[in-house]
């Protein structure tokens, strides 16, 4: 009993280890779920392999030989059957059994080494704290698994160091009987309720941030003189961080966080940094520096147009979020789009604006809070086209009564303002560029004989966004220089990011004759409570558009940044996207016949009747794998034997017979002689399966005996042992048999 014991050693430890990781990895492993399936398939790799243990010699080669033709089953199919694909989505048929054996191995050098157990326990517990920091979440059986092995290594040491003292109980036997009270603990550790919500652990939390926020100062107060980090997180950078040229790459880092205060939750946001309105060469440039109101007269014009329709808040939405730096240092404030300058902003913060960008008097770091307001468009509406399609001019009447709703804090920015603020943004924001062939004829296809300048750019912005969005394009050739070249080079690759889309956009519009400029900063997803941490990954870049009596509207033409700019409107249950219709100039192209639908019936009749095809084969081939193992086993053994002396023929006839005493169960006692082992086996047996023992004896304490004679007679007793054990039970003599166990 304690040597079939001592077997579970092993399989006690591997299981829930295997178990743990297979529940934490199944995804790795190519299961989207631990099933009861994949489970099964675990235990029994781990129970193969303790198996494998407890056999010797033949049995072993069987053993793997079975294995192997059971695991190369699977590739059969889908070589023969299945798709290319087939192996990469199943390979969790081949790397469950390499989780056990591993596993399995490390449970072998547990049971021999202290210092694997001590490896195997800080492994399990840096995996489980690593979980914990990373706030990734594991299922109860996951966690419980994992302590189990914790427990488990803990009562085998436990052992261990009280055996070393008091030189009683085998470790590895000690830990199969306490294995059943560990069993019962999990057990009942599954079946106690959960909080379906984690420890917040809000004190640690509060002195871990505390840490950070002291270090993070540190660091920036020791780069007072390094470069801005909204320069360093532009996009599109190479040795000019400006430059559209190189590809993206960067150390991600958590910049600032968001919070909505007020307004209509959208699921993305715009954060502008840095309005540039001159393109040098292939690099963008901020070159307004006069203090103005643009950004609040922007603002207004739009309010004061969208205000004459019948629901304004289904063309304009105002949303207030408050902003708080963490790792990121820089002059400029970071503020969404249509950014609202109120009396609280400008008096909490000490900044200049320039042209349309916001610059504090010296560079803000970690923990600068500020609240700033503003509005978004709902762009991509077909009401928002419709709409300006007829868009009439800002009377005086218009303007007053919009700056009536401010109290006051806008009347200095009388109509004459605006007046003057429209002519400005064409000079500022408008230059003369003229599109290259390849670009014209790209425009041309793309918005056909379109001419409303707004639809034209939202045909031009879906065209671009079919193009591929890629971080690493790779240099430009040294031939593009200047922003027409640029264009000529992209329109003929047709992939970048979002500074090439940007780019484009801005020449585009300028070529037809309307002020744009280039803006970058962060696009990132907004939650509707709570915080939202913004990182150096969410750095973007997109284009602005100027159009009169309407203000800037930004166009994303990016693949894949259209997300949260539609809403629907009062009149409408759901979102209606403007699918815009161009007059094709080019002959549209067929669509492809689609193939035909596969045979319903054959596809269906798939898994009983394919997997019983291959498991009968699988069946076979292990029997053609045995058979001839096991001939070509007992020809070497029969060989072997008559090439010993006859001294060693008798030791291993003894162990034959011994064997064969055993499956009569009759096995030698430890405390009784051979005499009293014969006589116990005589009115059990016939004489020629007792008599043997009597010259066995002889030989052993007689150097008289002829070993030859007792060799024969060993002979005839094994004859008759084996006659015995085949009237007993027929089915386990054969068995035994053909496996070779009588020899």
């Amino acid at each position: 009993m304690k040597r079939y014991a001592s077997y579970c050693y092993e399989p006690i430890l591997a299981i829930p280890a295997a178990l743990a990781v297979l529940s934490m990895a199944g995804t790795e492993l190519g299961l989207e779920t631990a099933s009861f399936g994949a489970v099964l398939y675990t235990c029994l790799t781990c129970a193969v392999c303790a198996f494998f243990r407890y056999l010797h010699g033949r049995e072993r080669l069987l053993l793997l030989g079975a294995s192997a033709i059971f695991l190369l089953l699977p590739a059969l199919y889908g070589l023969l059957e299945s798709t290319e694909d087939y192996h990469y989505e199943h390979r969790y048929l081949w790397l469950i059994p390499l989780l056990g054996v591993g596993c399995d191995l490390c449970a072998v050098l547990c049971r021999r080494f202290r210092a694997a157990r001590y490896v195997s326990a800080a492994t399990v517990i840096s995996v489980l704290v690593f979980f914990l920091i990373s706030e990734t979440t594991l299922s109860q059986a996951c966690v419980m698994l994992f302590l189990a092995v914790l427990l488990l290594l803990f009562a085998d040491e436990t052992q261990t160091l009280w055996r070393s003292k008091s030189g009683h109980t085998e470790h590895a036997l000690h830990l199969t009987f306490i294995a059943p009270f560990i069993a019962i603990w999990f057990a009942l550790a599954l079946l106690l309720p959960v909080r379906n919500s984690p420890y917040d652990w809000e004190l640690f939390r509060n002195i871990w941030g505390r840490l950070q926020d002291f270090a993070i100062s540190l660091t920036q107060r020791g780069n007072g003189g390094s470069a801005d980090d909204l320069e360093t997180y532009k996009v599109g950078f190479s040795d000019d961080p400006t430059s559209i040229t190189g590809n993206i790459e960067y150390e991600e880092k958590k910049l600032f966080r968001i919070e909505r205060v007020s307004g209509s939750p959208p699921s993305r946001i715009y954060l502008a940094g840095q309005y540039c309105d001159t393109l040098e060469g292939l690099t963008w440039r901020a070159t307004i520096e006069d203090d103005t109101d643009e950004s609040n007269l922007d603002v207004l014009e739009s309010r004061s147009t969208f205000s004459r329709a019948e629901h304004a808040y289904d063309y304009l939405q105002s949303i207030e979020v408050r902003i708080t730096y963490r790792e990121f240092a820089s002059r400029f404030m970071i503020a969404p789009e249509k950014t609202l300058l109120t009396r609280n902003l400008l008096s909490q913060n000490d900044f200049t604006q320039q042209g349309h960008n916001f610059v504090f008097s010296r560079k803000m770091g970690i923990n600068t809070e500020y609240v700033v307001a503003g509005y978004r468009m709902n762009r991509l509406h077909s009401a928002f086209l419709e709409f300006m399609r007829e868009v009439e001019p800002i009377t005086e009447d218009d303007w007053n009564l919009i700056l009536v709703e401010y109290r006051g804090a806008m009347d200095h920015l009388t109509f004459d303002r605006l007046l003057e603020h429209q002519a400005r943004m064409k000079t500022r924001y408008l230059h003369e560029f003229v599109l290259p062939d390849a670009a014209r004829e790209f425009l041309l296809n793309a918005v056909g004989e379109t001419d409303n300048a707004f639809e034209r750019m939202m045909l031009l912005s879906q065209a671009l966004s079919g193009f591929t969005y890629t971080t690493t394009p790779g240099k430009m050739p040294d031939t593009v220089t200047d922003g027409a070249s640029f264009l000529e080079y992209f329109v003929g690759s047709r992939r970048g990011y979002c500074s090439h889309f940007a780019t484009a956009m801005v020449l585009f519009a300028w070529s037809e004759g309307l002020p744009a400029r280039y803006v970058y900063g962060f696009n990132s997803a907004i939650a509707s409570e709570g915080t939202t941490v913004v990182t150096s990954e969410d750095a973007h870049a997109w284009c602005e558009i100027y159009f009169e009596n309407v203000g800037w509207i930004p166009f994303d033409a990016t693949p894949g940044y259209t997300e949260g700019e539609l809403w629907s409107i009062t009149s409408e249950n759901e979102p209606t996207p403007w699918v815009p219709t161009p007059k094709p100039t080019e002959p549209p192209v067929q669509p492809e016949s689609e193939p035909e639908a596969e045979n319903e019936e054959s596809s269906s009749t798939f898994p009983a009747l394919r997997i019983g095809l291959y498991i009968l084969i699988g069946l076979v081939a292990l029997v053609l794998f045995a058979i001839p193992l096991l001939l070509l086993d007992r020809l070497i053994h029969n060989r072997r034997f008559r090439q010993m002396t006859p001294a060693e023929q008798i030791r291993v006839l003894y162990r034959r017979n011994s064997r064969l005493l055993a499956y009569l169960e009759l096995p030698a006692k430890e405390d009784e002689t051979l005499a009293e082992y014969r006589e116990r086996l005589q009115p059990r047996l016939p004489d020629n399966a007792v008599t043997w023992l009597t010259p066995y004896e002889e030989h052993l304490y007689s150097a008289s005996a002829d070993a030859r004679e007792v060799v024969a007679s060993m002979l005839r007793g094994n004859t008759a042992l084996a006659e015995a054990f085949r009237e007993k039970s027929l089915r386990k003599y054969r068995l035994c048999s053909m496996t070779n166990r009588l020899l």
